[in-house]
Parts: C-alpha cells; sequence; structure tokens
C-alpha cells in the first residue's frame, strides 16, 4: 500500500496524532479491503492516544463509544473513528466485554479482533503491522480466527456468523480449526439480539459468492438461529443457490426467495420475529402471498391486479416467477405490462381523471358513496383506458347514480 492510496483526510488524522506525540494507524476492514484492491467502505484509525487527549488535537469531534475508546473525528462532513488501543476483559453475555482498558501495546489491541486478515494495522511510515500473518491468509484466501479461534466466538458469538458472510463477500475458505470451533460454538449465536442476526443474514444474502453461503446452514449456524427456515432451506437441495444467484441484489427479492415455501403467516411470524420494519414484511408477504398465483397476461385483469398491488411487486413477481415457475406465462405478462406502461394507462384513483371533490359537485353525498362510485370509475377505465377523461367519466358517474 502506498501512501497516496489513503484519502487526505485520513492521512491528516494521522499525522496529526504523530504530531502529537502518538502512534497512529489505519486498522481493520480497511486495510484488508485496500490489500485486495476494493475500495474501503469506511476508515478505522487506531492510535496510542487516549480519548481526551485524540479530542484535543481535532476541532470537531464527538464521542461515539467514549467508554470503550473511541472518539469520531469530523473532517469535511466526513466522519472517521478513532478508537485507543485497548484490551477487553471477559465476555459475559457473548457479545460485549466486562471491561475495557487502555493500553500503549498495538499488538495486545489487534489480539482482541476477530480475524487475522482484519487483525492487520498500517502506516505509511512504519509499512503494515501483521503480527498474526493476516496478509499471508488474505493471500491463501483464508478466514483464520485470531489467537484461539474458539475463544474469539466465545467472546462474541456474532464473529461466526461475519465469518460466514466473509467468507461468502470475499469468497475465501475458513481455515478447519476455526470452522471447528463455529461448529461447536454455534448454539451461542442464541445470545446475540435478532437485530444484528437479521443485519448479517441480510448481507450475506446479497454476497457474490453465494456458493459459501451454504456453510450457514451446513456448520449448524442456521439451525441454531431458526431450526424452521435451516430445514426448508436443507430440503431445496441444490436448488436454492442457484435461485438467489438469479436474482437482482435487491434485499425484498432475496428475503422473499429465502422464505419461498413459507405461507404468508409464516413469513409474518419470522419477519416480527426478526424484527423486520413494516414496509419490508408487508411487502415480503404480499409477494409469497402472490407467488403461487399465475400473472394475468391480458390488459383488463393486469391493470387490475396492478392497481391493486402496485407495478413494483407486479415487477418483482415476474422476476421470481421467471426463476420459480419457467413454464408460467411470465413474458407474456411482462410484454402486457411494458405495454400498459409505455401507454400511460391509469391503474390507481390516483392517476383517475375525477376525484372526490368533482363527484361531491355533482350532488354525491361525502362518504362510502364516493368511494364506490370511484372503484367503479376506475373498473371501467381499467377496462377501456381510453375512457380516462374527465368530462366522460363524470358523464359515467351520472348514469351510475
Amino acid at each position: 500500500m502506498r501512501s497516496n492510496t489513503l484519502p487526505e483526510d485520513v492521512l491528516y488524522i494521522l499525522n496529526t496524532l504523530n504530531q502529537g506525540g502518538y502512534e497512529a494507524y489505519i486498522v481493520g476492514g480497511c486495510v484488508r479491503d485496500t490489500i485486495l484492491n476494493t475500495t474501503p467502505k469506511d476508515w478505522d484509525i487506531t492510535t496510542s492516544a487516549q480519548p481526551e487527549e485524540t479530542k484535543k488535537l481535532f476541532s470537531h469531534t464527538f464521542d461515539t463509544g467514549i467508554q470503550h475508546g473511541t472518539v469520531t473525528v469530523v473532517l469535511n462532513h466526513t466522519n472517521y473513528e478513532v478508537t485507543t488501543y485497548r484490551v477487553e476483559g471477559n465476555y459475559e453475555d457473548c457479545r460485549h466485554p466486562s471491561s475495557v482498558s487502555f493500553t500503549n501495546n498495538l499488538r495486545e489491541d489487534l489480539l482482541r479482533r476477530d480475524f487475522t486478515m482484519n487483525a492487520i494495522a498500517y502506516h505509511p511510515k512504519n509499512g503494515y503491522q501483521d503480527p498474526f500473518r493476516g496478509m499471508e491468509d488474505i493471500q491463501r484466501k483464508t478466514i483464520r480466527g485470531v489467537g484461539e479461534a474458539a475463544l474469539r466466538f466465545q467472546e462474541d458469538a456474532l464473529r461466526m456468523l461475519r465469518c460466514v458472510r466473509f467468507a461468502a463477500q470475499l469468497g475465501f475458505s475458513v481455515e478447519n480449526e476455526t470452522y471447528q470451533a463455529l461448529c461447536e460454538n454455534k448454539e451461542r449465536i442464541q445470545k446475540i439480539s435478532v437485530e444484528r442476526i437479521h443485519d448479517e443474514m441480510e448481507k450475506l444474502w446479497l454476497c457474490q459468492y453465494d456458493e459459501k453461503m451454504s456453510l450457514l446452514w451446513e456448520s449448524g449456524l442456521l439451525k441454531a438461529i431458526d431450526p424452521l427456515l435451516s430445514a426448508r432451506i436443507v430440503e431445496r437441495g441444490n436448488a436454492f443457490l442457484p435461485q438467489l444467484r438469479n436474482l437482482p441484489k435487491d434485499p425484498i427479492l432475496r428475503w422473499t426467495m429465502v422464505l419461498q415455501d413459507y405461507s404468508p403467516q409464516e413469513a409474518k411470524t419470522f419477519l416480527k420475529k426478526f424484527k423486520f420494519d413494516n414496509d419490508s414484511l408487508k411487502r415480503i408477504c404480499l409477494l409469497l402471498e402472490n407467488l403461487a398465483h399465475e400473472l394475468p397476461t391480458q390488459g383488463y385483469p393486469l391493470r387490475t391486479l396492478a392497481g391493486k398491488l402496485g407495478v413494483d411487486a407486479i415487477q418483482q413477481l415476474l422476476l421470481l416467477q421467471e426463476i420459480l415457475h419457467p413454464t408460467s406465462p411470465f413474458a407474456e405478462t411482462a410484454q402486457c405490462l411494458n405495454e400498459i406502461l409505455t401507454r400511460g394507462d391509469c391503474l390507481t384513483l390516483k392517476e383517475l381523471a375525477v376525484d372526490g371533490q368533482m363527484l361531491m359537485e355533482l350532488g354525491i353525498p361525502k362518504g362510502k358513496a364516493i368511494g364506490n362510485l370511484l372503484a367503479a370509475l376506475l373498473n371501467l377505465v381499467h377496462q377501456n383506458p381510453q375512457w380516462n377523461q374527465t368530462q366522460f367519466l363524470l358523464e359515467k358517474a351520472k348514469d351510475l347514480m
């Protein structure tokens, strides 16, 4: 890595800490990513400076996790986390250390990290600090726990799920001892919050190297997370991963494929358990509810369905049905939908050329009668798109009255 590959802000932070008399390195995922010639999503800095000392060196900071030694430095509207070298006490809940103490020893700080590929520090002048040979593991495309892998998983059980996710993200293999430690400690994942499990699994389903995803259920980790989902995926055999691979990297589509043989009620239970937001929950259940039904290939019923479900949902169903039900007439539906959208046919009340106020001016009382009449007019327009004209529909409304 060359210094000119580091952003100017990162170099400024390193230099400022050094000029203040402290050690400072970039560390973790950003080092790994630069070694792999990919652009880091963020840049983390580790330093011998304690939090209050870091804050004195920069004009704009805020406390992120001050009790754990982390201060966020803000430069040019971008946040950079700067964390003091630290040693962590016992992990009593399989996720958080009971205590944190600061140290001046970089190696001790790197020892607390999860995998060797994430335990590398770098400074433009001092080069790489790699006491656990993480660079060799990166070259071998291997995920290895730092020190004793079982202890790393016992400290933080979420690391087991991150291990699988990194394998699928990077296309790496999991070193044997690390994999064995994962299998032996899999039940500890049940102590992790469902929100964190949800986040990691969602990242996993979007990863590039989907052939590595099978580590999740082959290790028994998925069974420890959710036995029903594990059983359903195992039952699908070799069909599941190619199905997932053929979908766009969209969380809604991927989760729908993961839950493809769940009933809407089973899916709702699962999605609530793992704290999905309401919009995602509703859309996934909607797709599952309609997944087994062939979509219309004719204008009137397709306009009606698109008005009910939404165009986005119809397009998502087409993608799913093409993969799951290749004998269904999805191509004819897609062509018909394209013609509907190209013409700009009216699909919803919002697009209807009349509204409730116009109908009230005809003397129709406000309330249920207005809603019923608008629904009837929309149905007429679904049958005859050319009728979506204000004056024509007002005349039709009088007839229907």
